[in-house]
């Protein structure tokens, strides 16, 4: 017997649509930042700042690589979603197997579990 999908085709192209939106815009906050910034002129600015602001610098530093990856990490989880989309198990939770309410996909696409499996994740973790 055959299980239909936790959601419909149209919610579905509605979720490919968010993905590639989304998708779109990460690369386009990079671009710009690339654009505003090179690494070569970023080092230039950290050479010619007074050493009193390096305590300060260095913070800021570790908060800018923290933003970095947590960026990398949101686009490598819309990326994965993109690709698993039209399977069979996408919609499903990776916990419990049941349907993850189209309403929690809409807002978060690359999503593995339902909202209360995703509760006792980040409770455990």
């Amino acid at each position: 017997m055959h299980t239909p999908h936790p959601i419909s085709q149209l919610e579905r192209s509605t979720l490919v649509d968010i993905l590639k939106l989304r998708l779109a815009s990460m690369e386009q906050q990079s671009d710009t930042k690339l654009k505003n910034l090179t690494q070569a002129q970023h080092a230039y600015q950290l050479l010619q700042q007074d050493m009193d602001d390096a305590p300060q610098r260095s913070g800021e530093e570790e908060v800018e690589a923290a933003l970095s990856d947590i960026d990398s990490l949101e686009f490598s989880a819309l990326t994965q979603a993109l690709q698993r989309i039209h399977g069979a198990d996408y919609g499903l939770c990776v916990d419990c197997h049941l349907a993850i309410t189209f309403g929690r996909l809409q807002l978060e696409p690359q999503t593995l579990r339902c909202t209360a499996c995703q509760a006792l994740y980040e409770r455990a973790h």
